[in-house]
């Protein structure tokens, strides 16, 4: 997991969770820090592994450490551009997908791994498709990882409709 801590260490990649938290200050909404990230590769990664899906996200590459990074990196990375949503309306996960390409790119990705991965952040949220499998994984546990049978804001959440947690803990 050396190309991860490269990531979480990554001054832009720092940079934007700042940015992010910076914006969320005041949110009654769900916010998008270190802990929802983390929560979202954890449960992909259960996801995948329950499925036996790793090698269909990487194209038959078996290597269990790879897939696992490329999972991780993907989660990580999914809403690195919340912040320029927040600020101009341009949607997070286009712009996000070009700030992965860029942190990827810089600890030490490849082209594949990279294309995976942006093509599954530019396709995470809901009612987006061409993100591959690990798009669709992406995207359920991102709302997954939401813990909306708890929350305060669930009156006026116009996502709690459709999420597999409204009524208690799934993963």
């Amino acid at each position: 997991m050396q190309r991860i801590k490269r990531i979480l260490q990554h001054q832009f990649f720092q940079a934007c969770l700042s940015s992010n938290q910076e914006r969320e200050k005041n949110r009654y909404f769900c916010c998008h820090d270190l802990q929802h990230l983390l929560d979202v590769a954890r449960i992909c990664y259960i996801l995948v592994m329950e499925e036996n899906a790793g090698e269909s996200i990487m194209f038959g590459d078996t290597g269990h450490q790879k897939i696992k990074e490329v999972i991780y990196a993907a989660a990580l990375t999914h809403d690195m551009g919340r912040w320029v949503q927040y600020d101009t309306g341009e949607d997070h996960a286009r712009v996000g997908a070009g700030f992965a390409e860029r942190i990827l790119k810089e600890t030490g990705f490849g082209r594949t791994e990279i294309e995976v991965i942006t093509g599954a952040i530019l396709n995470h949220r809901s009612g987006a498709t061409g993100g591959g499998i690990l798009g669709e994984y992406l995207r359920r546990a991102d709302d997954l990882s939401r813990p909306c049978w708890q929350c305060e804001a669930r009156d006026a959440c116009k996502k709690l409709h459709r999420m597999e947690t409204a009524a208690g803990l799934v993963y």
